[in-house]
This record gives structure tokens, sequence and C-alpha cells, in this order.
């Protein structure tokens, strides 16, 4: 099988949807499946502009699909994966799949981008997803981005949905925690709540250390690693220095990716205060690492309470989420960890989630 990969953001640079696409392309090569691979970096080949997609996404982006659309000898592929497909005027690609990580409607409808430009883009993003679900497949991690496309009128019947994966080989518990604690000037006795990601308006990082500043006057021995870099670090760092709790935060910035696996490792929950996310790659690490998560109350992040992986706050309310929080990690955090570990080494490795792509690609490649 021949499958063009298209995706507007890759490794070594992006995050979320660059990590989903390396992770099952890398499995999919294991298959025997020839892969071409086009982002604005490559490394099959390369169109786009990323720093113009960075600074001004919907311009970005706009250009970057209009490049795909000009691909020479597409019909030689037995199909065309595409991530965030943006095609106003419809997928001119053969045997297009479309996988919807996110939407630009649901960061209006949760009062994250209010303003003019966001709404041009969801406008002209409805336009592209009900015209590519006319011609082609389209696929989401999300059951919140499921009823997202449905609420534009894209049938739900016509979506598959398929979660993100993890490599539960990489990111698994380690003995080492002692060790990695003193290497990044931890006490071995603190408990360490871990938040890693994007400080963006979505992920609410200023919130996190709100609620965090309530564990901490009810948590003596707590310390909250944020890593990570985004526009609202300027404000959490600000934010921990009105609450008083500076010296319980530590900012790591930027971490490489040789270092997300030991990060984990080190902590003992994982904590995310997200008001809107699809499938976050994140989480499911965490987990993968035999770590319980505190996340907020939104329908993509639930199930952690339903398999019991740990615990869901409703992080609109600081003053219940501190206490509720803080009785959590007086609990034995280990057996949470353990049922965290084999929830997502049973159902989510990237092996497993390949599988259910590639069954998806042969379907579309035996239409032609």
């Amino acid at each position: 099988m021949k499958l063009l990969v298209c995706a507007f953001e890759y490794p070594p640079h992006g995050s979320g949807i660059a990590n989903a696409a390396q992770s099952v392309v890398e499995e999919l090569q294991k298959l025997g499946v020839d892969v071409t691979v086009c982002s604005p970096t490559g490394p099959d080949i390369v169109i786009g502009n990323p720093r113009l997609i960075r600074d001004l996404p919907l311009v970005g982006l706009l250009q970057y699909w209009g490049g795909v659309e000009r691909i020479d000898g597409t019909d030689a592929y037995d199909a065309v994966w595409c991530h965030n497909p943006l095609f106003p005027l419809g997928s001119p690609l053969p045997r297009t799949i479309g996988t919807i990580h996110s939407t630009y409607r649901d960061k209006l409808a949760s009062g994250m981008a209010p303003n003019l430009y966001y709404r041009l883009a969801a406008a002209i993003e409805r336009r592209s997803l009900l015209r590519t679900a006319r011609r082609g497949r389209l696929t989401t991690a999300s059951q919140n981005v499921l009823d997202d496309l449905t609420s534009i009128g894209i049938d739900p019947g016509t979506v598959a949905l398929i979660p993100n994966g993890v490599d539960t080989g990489r990111f698994a518990p380690g003995g080492d925690r002692d060790a990695l604690r003193r290497e990044f000037g931890i006490p071995d006795d603190e408990i360490v709540l871990l938040s890693l990601g994007r400080l963006s308006e979505a992920k609410r990082p200023e919130r996190l250390v709100e609620v965090f500043a309530g564990v901490a006057g009810r948590v003596p021995r707590s310390t909250l690693v944020i890593a990570g870099t985004g526009e609202r670090l300027g404000e959490t760092r600000s934010r921990a220095v009105s609450l008083g709790v500076a010296d319980r935060v530590r900012f790591l910035g930027r971490v490489s990716a040789e270092q997300v696996p030991r990060l984990y490792r080190l902590a003992d929950c994982y904590v995310m205060a997200s008001r809107s996310e699809g499938s976050p790659l994140s989480l499911l690490e965490a987990l993968s690492s035999g770590l319980p998560a505190v996340v907020s109350d939104i329908s993509p992040l639930r199930f952690v309470g339903d398999s019991g992986c740990g615990l869901v706050v409703d992080f609109d309310d600081p003053e219940r989420a501190a206490d509720r929080i803080s009785a959590y990690l007086s609990g034995d955090l280990r057996v949470a960890g353990e049922l965290a570990r084999a929830y997502v080494e049973g159902r989510l490795d990237w092996a497993v989630i390949s599988r259910r792509y590639l069954d998806l690609f042969e379907q579309v490649a035996e239409e032609r």
C-alpha cells in the first residue's frame, strides 16, 4: 500500500498532531506500508511556512493546504491521510481520510476566541469539513470533536472514532525516581504534581496555579512542576508570585523529547486544568508511565475517573477542587497508577491504534 500523509506540523517541530502523525507512520512502516510525508518540514515533501502557521495560523494553514492541492501524482497513492484538512472548496485529492484533532468551533463555544478572526476561521473550517466529508472519510480521536462535527451537519455514523495512542515501551514506570529528583533538585519526600504542555488559554495554567495554591496550604510537602512554554507563561509566573507559591511551583520551560519520559517518572501525579481538549497525548503518556491523573471535568477527560485512573474535578470551583485534590493526594496513589498503566497498555498502544487506521486506509483503497 502507498499512503500520502499531509500534516501542517511534523517532528521535530510541533506537538500533539505532529507526534500522533509520526507515531502512526512509524507503526505503519513496520507493517510494510510505503509512506510519504508532506509537511512544512518534510521529511519527504516540503510545503508551507512554519513561522506563518505559528504567527498567522489561518493564513498559514490556507497556504499549506493550497500547496497540498497542487502536489503532482496524488492519484498514485492508495489513500491520502490529512490532519485537520482545510479545503474550502472541497478536497481535490483522491481517497482522502481527514483526521480532525480539534476545531475552531470548539474554541468559540468555550469562549476562548470570541473575536472576528476566529469566527472567520470557524466559518471557513465548517465549509471545508462539510465538503471534505462529502468526498472522503473523517476520523477523530475525541467524542468532543465528534459532537462538534455533528453540530455542523456531518452524520456521526460516517465518522470513525479512533483514539490517540501512546508508546507504552517508551513511556513506562521506572525505578529511578529518587535519582531523578536529586537531579532536578526536588526533595525525595515531596508530593510532585506534573503539568506538561503548551501554556495556552485552553490549558488554563493560571487556574491550575490558583488551585495548587489551595492544595499547597493543605498539603505542606507538595510541589507543582510545570514543563512547557506558551503565550500564558508570563501570566502564570506572575500568578504564582501573587498567590505566594512561587517557591512551590517549578517552571522548567521547554523540555526536549528525550527528557519527557524522565519527567513522568519523577512525579507522583499528573494534572490538567484544561477547559478544552481533544485527546491529549501528554495525559496518555503520563498514564502509561504509571501516574494517576487529576483532570478537569470535561467530556474528553472523564474516562480518567470512569476507569479508576485518577480524579475528575471542577476547576471552575477552586476551593472545592483544592479540597478534593488534597484528599486524593493523601491516599495511596500507587493503586491508581497501576490501574492507569494497565488501562493504557491494553487499549491504547500505538501498535493497536495504527492497526485501526490501516484497516480504514485499506477500505478506502479497495473502493478505488
